[in-house]
């Protein structure tokens, strides 16, 4: 069998990877105890052979090949790692091993579709010019939305506090700045900075500082810098390990800040990156885990149309966890919402695999762009299907309309955008076979 050195290089970097989740979820743990961050004191022998099983899913990144699925597949991995870990300490009460197992096969089930469906989907060819103007399109549509929203009110409050709920707007206009900030924005952003038109790529990030004070999210503060950070990685690193270094980069800035930034006494730094960005996906597993450990299950009455026809035992299920747990509105993945919520731990795999061949039809419809255009572009996309059920990632945040613009985009051409792929340079692995 031969590796390449990019193979070997992707393989260490997520063993590192997961070494460092382990100290940020420790560090959490001593930071954060009011969000039920369980403190341990130190790495036993059952948490940390418990976690190690998670190792067996470093071979299929190495095998894989970049796609949108990869990058999704990456993130959810990061949630079940976290979630296997922080089980062996949690205070909940649910039937702790039993859910282990499930996360870990509904995450291998979601990832079978993600990484390893490759379909070639028939696209109209569309030039350049028309692309343009679709793109002229999308920024004229966004500035109507923001003008309209603007004429209900701004609010420049904590994005922590009551401001992001002072203003009441129309359904369809919280809709619509859903989908804008989610998708429309990294796109149009992506789209000009592989063609070089640098000023209309700030000027695409500056836009999008504007729904700041409409909807008073720190998504949209932290946009301007996420963005250009993936633009900047995917163009210097190979994919694979970019997918990869995407997540561990800023879990190291946030673990340097909690252990050098002595003026941050309130952990700002190491709360936006290792708790919210990181932690948080592993924290709603946990907490749907108990929550629905002795509740009625949803059976998908979450999602609105199904609410109407058949009723439901719940509101939105952010709001009822918040409710109990008094730690913040808990949305969070199709593998808690579609999985542990709507069908339970012994279902869960099976919910998780039909929504993962739903998401690999991002794949398809990517599959001619080039990695760099996939992953800043979905950039957003990806941490909504971290933190949010799959109906309204797909509809409320955009990621239906972005598959569709992916679809409709031209065939990359290396001209406009260049990412550099690695040297391939074989490296001779022996291994030993029974005969």
């Amino acid at each position: 069998m031969k590796l390449t050195r990019d193979d070997l290089l992707v393989g260490v970097t997520i063993s590192g990877f997961f070494l460092i989740s382990i100290v940020s979820m420790m560090a959490c743990g001593h930071a954060f105890p009011a969000m039920h961050v369980w403190r341990s004191d130190g790495a036993t022998a059952q948490a940390v052979l418990g976690t190690a099983v998670m190792l067996v899913f470093v071979p299929a990144f190495v095998a894989a090949r970049f796609c949108f699925g990869y990058v999704v597949a990456f993130f959810l991995l990061s949630a079940v790692f976290g979630f296997i870990w922080l089980s062996f300490f949690t205070e909940f009460d649910y039937a702790h091993a039993v859910a282990r197992w499930s996360m870990i096969a509904a995450l291998a089930a979601a990832m079978l579709p993600l990484m390893f469906v490759d379909v070639q989907l028939w696209r109209p060819k569309l030039s350049e010019a028309t692309m343009n103007r679709i793109v002229v399109i999308l920024f004229a549509a966004s500035l109507a939305a923001l003008v309209a929203d603007v004429s209900y009110g701004v609010s420049l409050g904590d994005p922590y506090g009551p401001a992001r709920s002072a203003i009441t707007r129309p359904a369809l206009l919280n809709y619509l700045i859903g989908i804008i900030i989610g998708a429309v924005l990294p796109y149009l952003f992506v789209h000009y900075a592989t063609r070089s038109r640098w000023i209309a790529a700030v000027g695409a990030l500056a836009f999008a500082l504007c729904f700041y004070p409409v909807v008073n999210n720190k998504t949209v503060v932290l946009l301007p810098i996420w963005l250009p950070f993936l633009f900047w990685l995917f163009g210097h690193v190979s994919p694979r390990l970019a997918t990869v270094l995407a997540l561990l980069i800023p879990m190291i800035v946030g673990l340097a800040a909690f252990l050098f930034l002595a003026a941050d006494k309130n952990y700002l730094v190491f709360s936006i990156i290792n708790l919210r960005f990181v932690a948080i996906p592993s924290l709603a597993l946990d907490h749907y885990a108990g929550f629905f450990a002795h509740r009625e299950l949803t059976h998908f009455c979450q999602i609105s149309i199904l609410r109407h026809l058949a009723g439901c035992a719940y509101g939105e299920l952010g709001p009822e966890l918040a409710a109990v747990y008094r730690d913040g509105n808990f949305n969070a993945s199709f593998l808690a919402t579609e999985g542990i919520a709507s069908v339970g731990l012994v279902l869960a795999p099976v919910s998780a695999f039909i929504c993962g061949l739903i998401l690999s039809i991002g794949s398809a419809a990517s599959r001619h762009l080039s990695p760099r255009f996939i992953a800043v572009s979905s950039g957003l996309a990806v941490q909504t299907i971290m933190n949010v059920p799959m109906t309204t990632g797909l509809l409320s945040n955009g990621i239906a309309l972005l598959f569709l613009l992916w679809w409709l985009t031209p065939e990359w051409q290396p001209a406009l955008a260049r990412t550099p792929e690695p040297a391939v340079e074989p490296v001779d692995v022996a291994i030993a076979t029974a005969s």
